[in-house]
C-alpha cells in the first residue's frame, strides 16, 4: 500500500484500501445513488462490503456472501462506537481469510450515534478507526450528515480523517491521520480555527499512548494558537511526550520565541 496522504474528493470512486472518507451529506444531495454506487464497486474490486445503516434503506446490500448489513438500532443495548471497531476488526479478518481483497465499508454516522456525538467522542473513535484502516484490510467511508451534527463535532470528524467528500460548511484547516504504528501525520494549517479540534484530537492521542509522533511533511503551517494547543495539551496529561517530526525552520524558530521550548513542556520538535 503507498503511503497514506490527505486529498479532498470529488466523488467516492477514487477510494482506495487504506483510505477512510469523511464524508458530510444533506439533504440535497443523491445519498442512495452515491451509496448505492460505492458498494457495488465491491463486486468490482473482489471487495467484502459492510453496511452500517438501515435495512428499509435502497443502498443497502441485498443479503448475498458479498455484502453484510448491520443496524445499529436492532442491536442495542450493547451496540455503542466501540462495537463499531470490533466488529470491523472481525469482519476485516473474515474477509481476508474468506478470500476479498478488502473489507468495504458505509457507515451512516447518524445511526452509529442517533442523539449526536461530542467532538471528544468522535476523535476518540475516529482515530481508533483509522489505526485500523491503515492497516491495509479495509477501506471505510463515514457518512455524516449536516442535521444530525453539530457544527464542531463536523468539524471534528473532517479534521480527524485523511479524506474527506461533500458539503463541509466550513473545511477543516488541518488533518490528522495514522501513517505508521504510533505515528501521525498532520497536514494543512493549524491555526485559531481549528486550535481546539487539534488540542482534543491530541488529548484522545495521549490516551492511548505515552509517545506520540507527529509527521509534519504536509503541514503548511502552524500559528500560535496551534502551537498553544498542542503545548498545554501535552501538559494537560503528565507523563507524556510529543516528538514532532519534520517541522520546518519557522514552526522550530516560533516554538521557542514562544516559550515553548521549556523542560516542563515534553515536546521535541526535529527537522
Amino acid at each position: 500500500m503507498t503511503a497514506r496522504r490527505s486529498r479532498h474528493l470529488a466523488t467516492l470512486d477514487p477510494v482506495e484500501v487504506g483510505d477512510h472518507v469523511c464524508w458530510v451529506t444533506g439533504p440535497d444531495e443523491d445519498f442512495a445513488g452515491t451509496a448505492r454506487a460505492f458498494a457495488a464497486d465491491g463486486a468490482l474490486f473482489g471487495d467484502k462490503v459492510l453496511v452500517i445503516g438501515s435495512p428499509e434503506a435502497r443502498w443497502a446490500p441485498g443479503g448475498t456472501a458479498r455484502g453484510v448489513l448491520v443496524d445499529p438500532a436492532a442491536e442495542r443495548p450493547g451496540w455503542d462506537a466501540e462495537a463499531m471497531l470490533g466488529l470491523l476488526r472481525r469482519e476485516a479478518d473474515t474477509a481476508c481469510r474468506q478470500g476479498f481483497r478488502a473489507l468495504r465499508v458505509l457507515a451512516r454516522m447518524d445511526r452509529v450515534w442517533p442523539e449526536g456525538a461530542s467532538p471528544q467522542e468522535i476523535a476518540r473513535h475516529e482515530l481508533g478507526l483509522d489505526s485500523l484502516v491503515a492497516g491495509g484490510a479495509a477501506l471505510v467511508v463515514c457518512a455524516y450528515h449536516r442535521d444530525a451534527f453539530r457544527p464542531g463535532a463536523l468539524e471534528q470528524a473532517g479534521a480527524v480523517h485523511p479524506q474527506r467528500l461533500g458539503g463541509h460548511r466550513t473545511p477543516p484547516a488541518f488533518r490528522l491521520f495514522s501513517v505508521a504504528p504510533g505515528c501521525w501525520g498532520v497536514s494543512g494549517v493549524v491555526d485559531s480555527e481549528g486550535a481546539e479540534a487539534f488540542r482534543t484530537a491530541l488529548g484522545e492521542l495521549f490516551a492511548r499512548s505515552a509517545t506520540v509522533r507527529l509527521r509534519c511533511e504536509e503541514t503548511e503551517f502552524m500559528d500560535a494558537a496551534g502551537m498553544r494547543a498542542l503545548a498545554e495539551a501535552t501538559r494537560a496529561v503528565p507523563g507524556r511526550r510529543v516528538l514532532l517530526e519534520h517541522a520546518n525552520e519557522t514552526v522550530r524558530r516560533c516554538w521557542t520565541l514562544l516559550g515553548y521550548d521549556h523542560p516542563l513542556i515534553p515536546v521535541e520538535l526535529t527537522p
